[in-house]
């Protein structure tokens, strides 16, 4: 039996760790602890005002078990109801002294990570979270067996890894999934789908696509891998208001309800988005659940191969489309938002401590890194490329990985200097200057990714003739590359548009159509045309498919002022007037709903009203003082987001931020600003990855004046030496376009 008063002794004498999951604890607890089994049980009360009350019994080999174990476990001491071994609560850490026992603890769920709703909650423990809800060994080299089980509210579905009470395979704590709530079930052989939509046709519409995108991205993936699926049961939730599009927890994937659930508008962009992210994330089952980085500093490495085989799987299902061009649209210019900026970042970076995991997210890893390791694949070639990927999966199954020891494997198979390759491409911030360039008789574009500022010869030339160019690649090279001259002051916004103007009607890629779209939208929000207003207007009744009638509607709703179209749009919102082929459904009408309110012409409680969905209710009454015409609701509806209790529902909050950062309003919003630059540091610690990036990018998206940039230089130039080197570089990508508009 141990002597509990000398076990005190002993642990308050050993040293505390410090806040956060440190490289060296986290090292220390690596070589020590091995073969860890948990077993979690979860009591959910129907009231989310109460708490969750969990038991967890940890089982582990220990190396040197003289020395003190620390758990990871943050809500506080007054969290932990019971612990069966002596133990201290320092720094969101239990110090606690193993003896040859499982450890047993009693403690009442933290509910940071727990997005906690009235009728359903589920968990998002990426990339360190989980120790925000429970007591764990929460860094992803530390993989556990988990069995979990919950005792929920009648009526309500429990769903994790595996099924109740069986255990899972080895995972790192990041990828523990833990939900309940009023779901319905959709069943097709080994898939399981739980979701909360109302809408029965809905539903059905969407159903059968849905289930066949995962089976072929799971076929897709046992075939080029040469490994079959290896976590049991396949199953997938349909949450409302997710954070991300989704999340890889294996045999219990999360997903944003709307990703999956498309509008009978649906364009192709996202047609081609949810095949996308199905097969993203079923990618990652191989890439970062079966074998997981050591460290978070290492997170590009499965983020880039689930984006570089979502891109390889998704071609056969759209035979029709031009890849090569998507793969540009989706990867170049996303990539270049950041990586021509001063807050550009390498594609690996140093990690001190998993508190500022969530900071390496962004579109580097996203959308830069797959270009870079489709430079990888033609180095070595396809075969050679996949043989490889063979080796590291099968030979670091269940296991963890560095991007040296897959750097080792790739050497293995070709001559070139793969080092050399790595440190100029993933260990080095910015865009190089573009080397190779590709000669068009009249023009000359760069042939690959970089910086690249046009010949005046070839401007010129482009902005005349682009829509004549027969390559639908090459058109989006040029328009892309134009795009970034003008940010960088060698072409004016006017001839952008004019050029749009020229070229809608002509192009037939709809990939490129829905591209210039995007970008005549934000040209014309701060330069108004009336000739885009009736072109717009136009091709709404003449586009060829209804994905491209959708397309044009969303970008004539977003720009159109003139009350000829404020009256067409009211009466279309009223369904008074209906559009040929371009159903109305309950997403579209909230959406125009909201763009009529920041136009004057207030619909909001009519729109509440008539919407069926509660989840979509909730989140448009949220939103609705942010549309709101007087300045000072909106203003105490900002102050009302500075609460961290407010900014619960993040994708709520996102698009509040986007209606109260609007073009039009900029100067009513400019007060907005130096508190929301203040508290980005909270919201790195409280929110979700994406959060801190989206939450000031949104803000500074639709700042454009001098007095803006002032306040964002001033807030960066005062700040300490010990602010977050990461979050200093996110403002600064963030602020890029705000500091390169307010100068002219």
């Amino acid at each position: 039996m141990i002597d509990v008063t000398l076990a005190l002794l002993f642990l308050a004498a050993a040293p505390d760790p410090q806040p956060g999951i440190s490289e060296a604890l986290a090292a220390e607890r690596a070589r020590r602890i091995r073969d860890i089994h948990y077993e979690l049980h979860l009591q959910v009360p129907a009231q989310r005002e109460q708490p969750i009350v969990g038991t967890a019994k940890i089982r582990f080999s220990l190396q040197q078990p003289e020395q003190p174990v620390v758990l990871d476990f943050a809500p506080g001491a007054d969290h932990i109801l019971s612990v069966s071994v002596p133990y201290r609560w320092v720094n969101g850490h239990l110090v606690l002294r193993k003896g040859a026992e499982p450890i047993e603890i009693r403690f009442r769920a933290g509910d940071a990570p727990l997005n906690r709703n009235p009728d359903y909650f589920y968990s998002l423990f990426v990339p360190a979270r989980a120790h925000f809800a429970i007591p764990c060994f929460d860094q992803p080299d530390l993989k556990t067996r988990f069995s979990v089980t919950m005792q929920v509210p009648a009526g309500w579905q429990a769903i994790s890894n595996a099924a109740p009470g069986v255990a899972t395979e080895p995972l790192p704590t990041y990828l523990l999934s833990v939900a309940a709530g009023k779901f319905q079930v959709e069943q097709s052989g080994r898939l399981r789908l739980f979701h909360r939509e109302t809408d029965r046709k809905k539903v059905d519409r969407n159903l059968k696509a849905i289930f066949e995108l995962h089976e072929r991205a799971i076929r897709a993936m046992e075939e080029y891998t040469g490994l079959p699926y290896a976590f049991g049961k396949f199953d997938f939730v349909a949450l409302p208001a997710f954070q991300f599009g989704g999340m890889e927890h294996p045999g219990a994937i999360d997903y944003k309800a709307e990703s999956l659930f498309l509008d009978e508008s649906a364009t192709q962009q996202q047609l081609l988005g949810r095949a996308s992210l199905i097969a993203h994330e079923t990618a990652h089952m191989w890439f970062g659940d079966l074998v997981t980085m050591k460290w978070f500093n290492d997170v590009w490495l499965k983020e880039v191969f689930a984006n570089f085989m979502a891109a390889k799987i998704v071609n056969p299902s759209f035979p029709q489309l031009n890849h090569e061009l998507r793969f540009y649209l989706s990867h170049y210019r996303t990539a270049y938002d950041v990586d021509r900026t001063a807050g550009a970042n390498a594609i690996r970076q140093h990690l001190a401590n998993l508190n500022d995991a969530g900071s390496m997210y962004g579109p580097i890893i996203y959308q830069k890194a797959p270009i870079v390791m489709r430079q990888l694949e033609a180095l070595l070639g396809e075969t050679k490329f996949r043989n490889a990927l063979r080796v590291y999966l099968k030979r670091y199954s269940f296991s963890n990985v560095t991007w040296d020891q897959l750097i080792t494997i790739l050497d293995e198979q070709t001559p070139a200097d793969l080092k050399t390759w790595s440190k100029i491409w993933i260990d080095t911030a910015g865009r190089p200057p573009a080397g190779k360039t590709k000669s068009y008789g009249h023009f000359v574009l760069p042939d690959g990714y970089g910086s690249y500022t046009l010949d005046a010869h070839s401007r010129t030339y482009l902005l005349a003739h682009l829509p004549e160019i027969p390559d639908a690649l090459t058109r989006a090279i040029a328009w892309g590359t134009l795009w970034e001259n003008m940010l960088d002051g060698k072409v004016a916004e006017r001839d952008l548009q004019l050029l749009a103007l020229a070229w809608l009607p002509r192009e037939s890629d709809e990939l490129n159509i829905q591209r210039t779209l995007t970008d005549l939208t934000r040209l014309s929000l701060w330069n108004r045309e009336p000739r885009v207003e009736t072109l717009l207007r136009e091709r709404i009744e003449t586009a060829p498919s209804r994905s491209l009638k959708a397309a044009y509607f969303e970008a004539y709703s977003r720009t159109a002022s003139s009350p000829e179209a404020m009256d067409w749009l009211t009466r279309v919102w009223k369904k008074e007037l209906l559009i040929p082929d371009l159903p109305l459904a309950e997403n579209d009408s909230i959406a125009l709903a909201s763009e009529l309110a920041l136009r004057g012409i207030d619909v909001r409680q009519q729109q509440l009203a008539k919407i069926q969905n509660p989840d979509r209710k909730a989140e448009f009454a949220f939103v609705l003082p942010a549309l709101d015409a007087d300045p000072a609701v909106r203003a105490q509806f900002f102050r009302s987001l500075l609460d961290r209790k407010n900014r619960a529902h993040e994708s709520w909050v996102l698009d509040a931020l986007r209606y109260l950062h609007h073009p039009s309003r900029a100067k009513a919003s400019e007060p907005f600003l130096l508190p929301s630059l203040v508290v980005l540091q909270e919201i790195q610690k409280t929110g979700d990855i994406f959060f801190p990036q989206r939450w000031i990018s949104t803000t500074l998206r639709g700042h454009r004046d001098r007095e803006s940039a002032t306040v964002v230089r001033r807030f960066l130039a005062t700040l300490p030496p010990h602010y977050p080197a990461r979050l200093r570089l996110t403002i600064l990508a963030a602020a890029d376009e705000l500091f390169r508009f307010s100068a002219r």
